[in-house]
């Protein structure tokens, strides 16, 4: 759900407690990989396809279908828009249940920006269907972002700052979509002010949600505009919520039954979060830890 929002980060935390229950119940292997997350996360598509098909031979259609999205939403944000179409194009030709709805908005942006403009159309009608049938909030916001893509000048700001408008709070990621497709159309017509305060809060919002490839798009869109990346930037915290608890503690020196203790987990779940911290930060010791803390 949460990667269906374009919030990578808040996808990732549910993964991690999901991990942990399974860990309190005795569970401690990994029995699935999420391949959509691994798209996200920046994982080669190569590996991603592969573990895809893996997962589509075993049964997993809708699962599978997915991962193949979360590949070409990355290579939109990449500026592959002809290699994302001929991605989603099967997909979206011959629907899945619940897994199909959601690459018709991508399916739009990667027909419009590759010249495959009567394709982008026929899915904006599929995107209004579904729009008026359901009634949501979101298929309306999709729906008129997706409109903004096909439309002229004249047409194209009123749906842009219409759809910003329509997503609710917690579509941040959509929202900031929105936001970066606005600029671009701004900077497009050389409306560079307005297309560097757009583009800005675009940064801001992928950086919140850890849609790394957007984020790194909206800061070219931002030179491109004229402008300079926000001196405040940061890159994207690789700890999830509980790992960077577990880190802190440990780099104050607690012990692991000490963390364990006063954050309800177990000492091989503290352990198991440790050996990730050190992983992503590409250190080795508890001493190094305490540095990198002190620094931040």
């Amino acid at each position: 759900m949460e990667l269906s929002r374009v919030n990578p980060k808040a996808a990732l935390d549910y993964v991690e407690q999901s991990a942990e229950l399974r860990r309190a119940l005795g569970f401690g292997d990994e029995q699935a990989v999420n391949a959509t997350l691994l798209a996200w996360q920046g994982t080669p598509s190569t590996v991603v396809e592969q573990i895809t098909h893996a997962i589509h031979e075993a049964g997993w259609g809708g699962i599978s279908r997915m991962a193949l999205g979360a590949i070409a939403i990355n290579e939109i944000a990449a500026g592959s828009y002809e290699s994302a179409f001929e991605r989603l194009t099967p997909l979206v030709r011959h629907p899945f249940l619940q897994a199909s709805f959601h690459h018709l908005p991508e399916y739009v942006e990667g027909a419009v920006r590759s010249g495959n403009r009567a394709a982008a159309e026929w899915a904006l009608d599929r995107i209004q269907v579904y729009a008026d049938a359901s009634g949501s909030v979101v298929a309306r916001a999709l729906f008129t972002r997706s409109l903004a893509l096909l439309s002229d000048d004249a047409g194209a700001e009123h749906h842009f700052a219409d759809a910003v408008a329509q997503f609710p709070s917690t579509h941040r990621g959509d929202a900031a979509r929105t936001r970066l497709l606005y600029g671009e159309w701004l900077r497009r017509v050389r409306r560079r002010s307005d297309a560097r305060w757009q583009l800005e809060q675009a940064l801001r919002d992928f950086e919140a949600v850890g849609a790394t490839t957007f984020a790194e798009r909206a800061r070219r869109e931002i030179l491109a505009a004229g402008g300079s990346v926000p001196s405040d930037s940061a890159p994207v915290d690789p700890l999830s919520n509980q790992e960077r608890q577990v880190a802190l503690l440990a780099a104050r020196g607690a012990t692991n039954a000490e963390i364990a203790a006063s954050m309800f987990i177990s000492p091989n779940t503290v352990d198991y979060h440790l050996r990730k911290v050190f992983r992503k930060l590409g250190i080795s010791s508890r001493r190094q830890l305490a540095d990198r803390f002190a620094e931040g």
